[in-house]
């Protein structure tokens, strides 16, 4: 027995002794293992946390960082799209956002060096295609693109106005807003409407009212830089200076392509007059129809279609009806009904507005029966 626990004292004492250097030998190792890892930590930690800082720093001066689409603004700033429905300008020469977050800039400014934003809080401004900097803050309900030097806006009172570059009112702000208008100056004039009926009118860059605001709607021919005009459902014309070729009484007008010349229509006869209101063509028509009655065979069995020997539907303005007389080349039935046809020989039938009642009856000379 006593050689027995001398032996187990004897391994107990080697254990312990192996144990010790063993631990010795890897406490060093084992020290400096868990002093880098926590270091190692703690730089994970900050560089996390650097992060986090400038991502949330972009996100306040930007809106978010990453961005996802753009669009060219100019040859060297584009309006790149950000989260949260904000956009920016960035300058790709100089690599960096150069305009605060904005709702939207507009990416077709077409006439000038200026284009209009809208900035967070709802407000329109400018901003320089070019350079992609503010150059004129946001502070007006509504604004429209500069064209020939100046640019409509709207005031918080509502009233339309016009400002230049530098940010000034040169068209004092006294027309009514018109939700169809883009108030862009064409050849040197604008549409401008005070609110009331017969309101529209036309003012020069100087603000100066070229036509008087009376009429129901103006608008601009491309082609022929011509002006129509219209009142009380007639129309008139006015030429690229603003003079009155026309009168406001006809049903219609169009103008021949660029020749000084128009299409009048008046009391169911088109007419084509020059400028200087010469009659080019005292008569004028888009089509013609030879008009047919139905009558008795000859052997008494049944009916047949007759055409007429001199009567002609004509139609005038694509949707207006009337009756020429072949023989002479005249109308005896203007062209101011929605559908002509013959009730017999001797007699015509109109119809009124459409409503598919022939309710006219006019004899073969245009006389009126009832």
């Amino acid at each position: 027995m006593e050689i027995k626990s001398k032996i187990m004292n004897l391994i107990e004492k080697v254990r312990e002794v192996r144990l010790g250097e063993i631990w010795n030998k890897l406490k060093k190792p084992f020290n400096f293992c868990w002093k880098v890892g926590l270091a190692a930590l703690g730089i994970w930690f900050m560089v996390s946390l650097a992060d986090l800082i400038i991502c949330e720093y972009k996100e306040i001066r930007f809106g978010r960082y990453q961005w996802w689409e753009r669009d060219d603004l100019s040859k060297n700033i584009e309006i790149r799209h950000f989260k949260k429905g904000r956009v920016a300008t960035y300058d790709v020469r100089l690599k960096k956002i150069v305009s605060p977050k904005l709702r939207w800039i507009s990416s077709t400014p077409e006439r000038d060096s200026l284009t209009v934003f809208c900035d967070k809080d709802g407000k329109r401004g400018f901003l320089n295609v070019n350079t992609g900097r503010v150059v004129i803050e946001g502070a007006y309900k509504r604004a429209w693109h500069f064209s020939e030097g100046i640019a409509a806006v709207m005031t918080e009172e509502g009233k339309i106005g016009f400002i230049n570059h530098e940010n000034e009112m040169v068209i004092p702000a006294e027309y009514d807003y018109i939700d169809e208008f883009d108030y862009i100056f064409r050849n040197g004039y604008c549409v401008v409407k005070d609110g009331e009926p017969h309101s529209e009118g036309v003012i020069d860059t100087k603000g100066v009212i070229a036509l008087p605001l009376e009429y129901d709607n103006i608008h601009l021919n491309t082609v022929s830089n011509t002006w129509t005009l219209s009142k009380d459902n007639k129309y008139g014309l006015a030429d690229e200076n603003m003079n009155i070729v026309f009168e406001p009484v006809y049903k219609r007008i169009c103008v021949n392509g660029s020749k000084r010349e128009a299409y009048l229509t008046k009391d169911g006869v088109k007419q084509l007059v020059s400028f200087d209101g010469e009659v080019i063509l005292p008569f004028v028509i888009d089509e013609a129809w030879p008009l047919e009655y139905t009558a008795n065979s000859q052997n008494g069995e049944g009916t047949v279609d007759i055409l007429h020997p001199f009567l002609m539907k004509v139609m005038v303005d694509y949707n207006c009806y009337g009756v020429m007389d072949s023989r002479t080349g005249k109308m005896i039935i203007p062209a101011i009904y929605t559908d002509i046809k013959l009730a017999s020989k001797d007699q015509i039938m109109a119809e009124v507005d459409g409503d598919e009642e022939y309710n006219l009856l006019f004899t073969s000379s245009g006389e009126m029966i009832k």
